[in-house]
């Protein structure tokens, strides 16, 4: 009698340990879930994205991943459309009026100061002006470079070896300003393709 309770005290031991394991294993995965769940919540309010759409179609427009266009947003407004810069740059992402007009001027198009706080418009000639400086430095982030410190900035670092080896590239910006904002740029590139774009291509 001793020896048949022992078996099926063994028996309940066993089946006891493997619920356990099991109870475990459903505990790391919900806990897992949550915290990936947690991690991708903190990771999307440090890189917000509005204006998903507007991006999308200035992206396809000027042959422009959407990521990048989000990026540069991200490193010149964060993403707020009334963001005014202490030099008077405007917009989600912080046109000069200066430039706004000369662009204005390049598409026939009608000039008016305002129009800087509107989403779509701002949006779209953003990415138009990066698209142009992409096309006339022949590299992103040397487009990136200008669009913060100007063009006769980076066509100067160019022409000098201190800063570029080949006039295309950069690989010293002496404005610290600058370099920041390229080296902002690369890091939220990443983020916004793994969080919101993985799946487009342009």
């Amino acid at each position: 009698m001793s020896k048949k309770r022992k078996k099926k005290k063994s028996g309940c031991v066993g089946f006891a340990v493997i619920a356990l394991l099991i109870i475990l294993c459903a505990a790391v995965f919900i806990y897992s879930d949550m915290f990936s769940k947690i991690r991708l919540g903190i990771e999307h309010s440090l890189y917000p994205l509005k204006y998903e759409q507007e991006i999308l179609d200035a992206g396809e427009k000027y042959n422009l991943e959407p990521e990048l266009i989000s990026s540069v947003i991200y490193a010149e407004s964060r993403f707020d459309e009334r963001a005014t810069s202490s030099v008077g740059a405007r917009g989600l992402m912080q046109i000069m009026p200066e430039t706004y007009s000369w662009l204005c001027e390049k598409r026939g198009e009608e000039y008016n100061i305002d129009d800087l706080y509107d989403p779509f418009i701002n949006i779209d000639y953003g990415a138009y002006y990066l698209s142009w400086l992409y096309s006339h430095f022949g590299d992103i982030y040397t487009a990136c470079a200008a669009y913060n410190a100007g063009i006769g900035a980076v066509e100067g670092w160019l022409e000098n070896d201190m800063y570029s080896l080949d006039g295309v590239t950069l690989y010293n910006i002496p404005y610290g300003e600058t370099s920041n904002y390229v080296a902002k740029i690369e890091g939220a590139l990443v983020k916004y393709q793994e969080l919101y774009f993985t799946e487009n291509e342009y």
